[in-house]
């Protein structure tokens, strides 16, 4: 089943709305499709988005950055389709899911006579980018591919040391805020301390010293605030893995979740014990990123920010690569400064809201793509 629906155009290129069928379950699928002025054949591009192990819904940071990427590759003379969630009551779908929902897109825009065929490739940021790469490794696979901040670890791994794994549901429940104030409040007696040891007759290497001594011992604090913080939640993952049976698991995750946070509204713990046992989630903990990457053939853009605080950059990329090793047409950019969202960090710690998406980083892009041929 195909639709096309005329949509509102804007001055800077032609929009249409696109309904499509996936094979997979047959599930309808929406998208934008955006299309330069002139006749073309142009390139064109399939944008994936982040998808929280396919069960939450991207953040504000995540659909601008869609939302930047499709402004700036249409400007640029790219035809771009950003297929949106599946339609209500699907439900998220697994990654092999979104992959074939990926495909069906691909096949939809080698229908269209302003798309340029040889040039016609998928975009992915985070979850959107292992679907990408997922995708390329299929029949009529792209021809090229760009993951954005896509991940290496498997499922469960990645999940484990994320800061959003519970999807950001512990409503009124201070403990994370209250350990973050003591931190603060440790900085400025330290602070004031120092003040005193100057005024005491202290030089400035004693007091120095004393200052490095006091960050020291909260970057330990720190750390290991943020090892017990992973060692919980890979236990809560390990609950959901091994077991099936959802009403027992949501009752052990129940009790795991008030026992760390005792100020939790019970809405937010049936909301986060749900989310952690649908079907999407549970398949999501046994992905493997990098399993089917040896059938890669296409060219692959890898780009991260350094400054990345969901997907750590090193290890990801690392493990992507050495997926990757067999395919000689794979690129691999690391930017500093810029977070998962590839928002610029400076701005977004100076609390700037939104912070802007980096210029460079979709150049980048854009001219990584046209090089290909």
């Amino acid at each position: 089943m195909l639709l096309t629906v005329g949509a509102q155009a804007s001055t800077l290129d032609r929009v249409e709305a696109v309904v499509l069928s996936s094979p997979a379950g047959g599930t309808r699928l929406n998208g934008i499709l955006r299309l330069p002025v002139g006749p073309g054949p142009f390139p064109a591009a399939v944008l994936l988005p982040e998808h929280e192990a396919g069960t939450l819904p991207p953040s504000e940071a995540d659909k601008q950055l869609m939302s930047s990427l499709a402004d700036y590759l249409v400007s640029q003379g790219m035809v771009v389709l950003r297929l949106q969630e599946r339609g209500p009551g699907e439900g998220p779908g697994t990654v092999a899911d979104r992959s074939a929902d990926a495909l069906a897109a691909l096949n939809y825009l080698r229908t269209r006579p302003q798309v340029d065929v040889t040039r016609l490739g998928l975009i992915g940021h985070g979850e959107g980018g292992n679907v990408a790469l997922l995708a390329s490794a299929q029949l009529l696979a792209p021809t090229f591919v760009v993951a954005l901040a896509a991940a290496g670890l498997p499922g469960r791994e990645l999940l484990a040391a994320q800061p959003t794994m519970y999807g950001k549901v512990l409503g009124q429940d201070s403990t994370d805020a209250q350990r973050q104030r003591k931190y603060l409040l440790d900085q400025v007696a330290a602070e004031q301390e120092a003040a005193k040891l100057r005024a005491h007759g202290s030089n400035s290497a004693q007091v120095q010293t004393y200052l490095d001594q006091q960050r020291l011992r909260q970057k330990m604090a720190m750390r290991r605030d943020e090892e017990n913080l992973v060692k919980h939640q890979r236990a809560m993952l390990e609950i959901v893995r091994q077991t099936p049976d959802n009403a027992q698991a949501q009752a052990i995750l129940s009790n795991m979740l008030r026992q760390r946070y005792p100020g939790i509204a019970p809405r937010d713990v049936q909301a986060s014990v749900q989310t952690l046992t649908t079907p999407a989630y549970r398949n999501y903990l046994a992905f493997d990123p990098v399993a089917a990457l040896p059938k890669v053939q296409c060219p692959v853009l890898l780009l991260h920010g350094d400054d990345d605080a969901e997907v750590n950059t090193p290890v990801n990329l690392a493990l992507l690569k050495k997926g990757l090793r067999n395919n000689a047409r794979v690129t691999e950019m690391h930017v500093p400064g810029l977070n998962h969202a590839l928002q610029l960090s400076k701005a977004e710690a100076a609390g700037m809201s939104p912070a802007p998406i980096s210029p460079d980083a979709q150049a980048d892009i854009y001219t990584w793509i046209m090089s290909q041929k």
